[in-house]
């Protein structure tokens, strides 16, 4: 996907409540197999320990993979 078409989703995701609804149930997805593996974190912790991540980290780093990966899950 283009970075304009990145864009436009997110847009559409702000906008529309029905696809904002199935990104947020895709999230909780994420949340059930963190705990399906022993975690108990909720929306909001995972919120910030992506933000610090990346907050301090650079591309190539180790942290980078949970960058890239979280950073495509707009309901967190």
């Amino acid at each position: 996907m283009s970075k304009e078409h990145a864009q436009k989703f997110m847009e559409h995701v702000k906008k529309d409540p029905e696809l904002r609804k199935k990104v947020r149930d895709a999230s909780e997805h994420i949340l059930k197999v963190a705990k399906d593996h022993g975690y108990e974190v909720t929306r909001e912790e995972i919120t910030t320990v992506i933000k610090e991540t990346w907050a301090k980290g650079k591309p190539g780093d180790d942290d980078d993979v949970a960058m890239t990966h979280f950073s495509e899950a707009p309901g967190f």
